[in-house]
């Protein structure tokens, strides 16, 4: 808050009430630039914080992802090969199964330093292109995010399958055919999580560039 003071003297003509006036005029431009100085300083400090934190998660989420590609690969092939048992099993073939061919490994990515700077405000003070780089990749992000949690939910139907069966690794014949509607799915989001999660990658190296 600006306070301007009334003159300690008394004013004696035009000359006395224009110093005055001067005076006061350029005290407030003054305090007026150092306020809007200061403000700008705390914009830039919030702008460096918030693009440190958002490069660093996308650094992050970018090596988690190169990392669990090979095993998104594996599953996908451990998936589809149990797609093609459980057909084979719903033929009464004699086809057995592994437990650990039915195991999902999920890998939350993280994505808190960008709401956060968008909660604040601080992508307000960033480079527009450079924030549109990182909407593009949280994005992607949360597109990949959700094709996991939705693979999840059909790999939670599997479980019984094996579960419930008699002897470990038999599946009854009429067991094989409830589950290949959901092994389908599960290998159309794991498709799916592996195309986008290249995408996601080509956008996160965008966004550090």
């Amino acid at each position: 808050m600006l306070d301007v003071h009334a003159p300690d003297h008394e004013i004696n003509g035009a000359r006395d009430f224009f110093v005055h006036l001067f005076t006061i005029t350029i005290g407030l431009l003054i305090a007026l630039g150092l306020e809007a100085g200061v403000e700008a300083l705390h914009h830039r400090s919030q702008r460096k914080e918030a693009e440190t934190l958002i490069r660093r998660e996308i650094r992050n989420n970018l090596n988690q992802l190169q990392e669990g590609a090979p095993v998104a690969t594996t599953e996908l092939h451990q998936m589809t090969a149990v797609l093609q048992g459980l057909q084979a099993r719903a033929q009464s073939q004699p086809v057995t199964f592994n437990e650990k061919d039915f195991v999902f490994h999920e890998a939350p990515i993280q994505d808190a330093a960008w709401r956060t700077a968008n909660s604040t405000g601080a992508l307000t003070y960033m480079d527009y292109a450079e924030v549109e780089r990182f909407s593009d990749a949280y994005k992607e992000q949360a597109l990949l995010q959700t094709m996991e949690e939705q693979a999840l939910e059909d790999y939670l139907e599997l479980l019984p399958v094996l579960a419930h069966s008699g002897t470990p690794g038999v599946v009854s014949p009429e067991a094989a055919k409830e589950a290949i509607p959901s092994t389908r799915r599960v290998v159309a989001h794991l498709s799916g999580m592996l195309a986008v999660g290249a995408g996601t990658v080509g956008t996160y190296e965008e966004a550090l560039k």
